[in-house]
């Protein structure tokens, strides 16, 4: 029977193990941490369960509702209102609804309904190709004007993108407003976002056992090294030995990709790799006495400010279940070489502190009862004009090896939904080739 490789246990990479085992297939999954489910593991907070990095579904996430269906968790998803705010021009403002966008100041009454109209051209447009060879920058600056821009779509970009924010495609933003406009009630004013009781790591864990109990086994806290293959296939060389394989999936970062399997590519595909760009996330979050904002997400529209959204789990999912502890996420995506990014904890809630207090000027740090502080190296792919031509492919030119990495989402964004969608089309392509009936160059 072949053996099958994969490394990563996120949740791409189990759900690719899941459909092999399966299918009969045996199958190793390798993982870097003790833990598995990449970004969507969890820590306890008051006996229950959080996401490490914030997560919540779209009325558009079908794939993952189908799959948690599959799993016998669809009735453990809920569908809760949410709200959504605004921090600009020094003060904070409801966002997201017709109304709001009336009484938000820092746009004049022409600004708004461009800004308006734009939208929902956005929000019903289906194909992406009008919005790839164009950046946000110059489709905001003319259909919205240059006050938006500055306004609202800069900062938040700068924020996310730094100075490869005037860079990324139209694509991308068309894609994120679309998703989150379809999950808006029928009234147009409200939105409706799906949680997971008990957190998303229950379908992780599900995923464990389903793949352990069809005879798939993890090696956790087992780095992979180095990917070496000769005519026999492939040996996968961990901080803890070596095992063999017909078959390898690396289900991680393009970094790590080239890191360890760089060598078995060609050079041309090794080089196209080395050009894609992401950034990383750092995510902290506090446990709070009270709460800071009345908003579940507000993104931040502010350029002085040293993060670019606060979460507020609790203003969404009820504080009761977490012991009464209203839980807040610091959102800031940074590229790796940021100063901040690396920084110890008490560094980086030395540079948030004071402009919480700018949110709300009531907030002390004495609300604080704990903090817990994360990062991702690989978290956000800056896609830019022309990106359908650089998305790699599946099925790498090392025959036998095959790459399912976020920077392959196109034209949606990353995200649970999608590393289900691709989980599941990798699985499919290598299941096509172990039965002798996959064509060279599709994926």
């Amino acid at each position: 029977m072949s053996s099958i490789a994969i490394v990563g246990a996120g949740l791409a990479g189990l759900t690719a193990a899941y459909r092999l085992t399966r299918a009969g297939y045996r199958v190793r999954i390798f993982e870097r941490y003790p833990r598995p489910g990449g970004l969507a593991r969890s820590l306890e907070i008051g006996g229950e369960p959080l996401e490490a990095f914030y997560h919540h579904l779209f009325t558009t996430d079908t794939d993952y509702v189908s799959f948690a269906g599959e799993l016998g968790l669809a009735e453990s998803i809920e569908w809760l209102p949410s709200k959504m705010g605004i921090f600009a021009d020094g003060r904070l403002w409801d966002f997201g609804t017709p109304a709001s966008l009336l009484r938000f100041s820092p746009l004049r009454l022409p600004d708004k309904l461009r800004f308006g109209l734009s939208t929902l051209l956005l929000q019903r447009v289906r194909r992406p190709d009008r919005f790839e060879n164009v950046t946000a920058a110059e489709w905001i600056r003319r259909h919205q004007g240059e006050r938006t821009w500055r306004t609202i779509w800069g900062p938040l970009l700068y924020q996310k993108f730094a100075d490869d924010a005037e860079r990324v495609a139209m694509v991308w933003l068309w894609r994120k407003i679309s998703l989150r406009g379809r999950s808006r009630s029928r009234s147009g004013l409200g939105e409706c976002l799906g949680y997971m009781r008990g957190s998303f790591i229950r379908l992780v864990e599900e995923l464990v056992s389903r793949i352990e109990g069809s005879g798939g086994s993890f090696h956790l806290s087992d780095e992979v090294r180095r990917l070496d293959r000769d005519s026999t296939g492939f040996t996968v060389v961990t901080r803890r030995g070596s095992h063999p394989a017909s078959q390898v999936l690396v289900a991680a970062s393009i970094p790590d990709h080239l890191a360890v399997a760089g060598h078995l590519l060609d050079e041309g595909e090794r080089e196209a790799l080395g050009r894609l760009r992401a950034t990383g996330a750092l995510c902290t979050i506090l446990e709070l006495t009270r709460s800071l904002t009345p908003y579940y997400w507000l993104n931040i529209a502010d350029s002085d400010m040293p993060f670019g959204g606060l979460i507020e789990h609790t203003n969404y999912i009820p504080a009761e279940r977490y012991g009464g502890r209203v839980l807040l996420y610091i959102s800031n995506y940074l590229f790796t070489d940021h100063p901040l990014y690396h920084a110890p904890k008490s560094e980086v809630l030395g540079a948030y502190l004071p402009h919480l207090r700018r949110v709300n000027p009531a907030f002390d740090p004495s609300w604080i009862l704990a903090s817990h502080h994360f990062r991702a190296d690989y978290a956000q792919p800056v896609v830019t004009t022309g990106y359908r031509r650089q998305i790699p492919a599946m099925r790498t030119s090392a025959p036998g090896l095959y790459l399912c990495s976020m920077a392959q989402i196109y034209p949606e964004d990353r995200g649970q939904n999608y590393a289900i969608v691709y989980g599941d089309r990798v699985a499919k392509l290598m299941l096509e080739d172990l039965a002798g009936r996959g064509a060279r160059g599709e994926g």
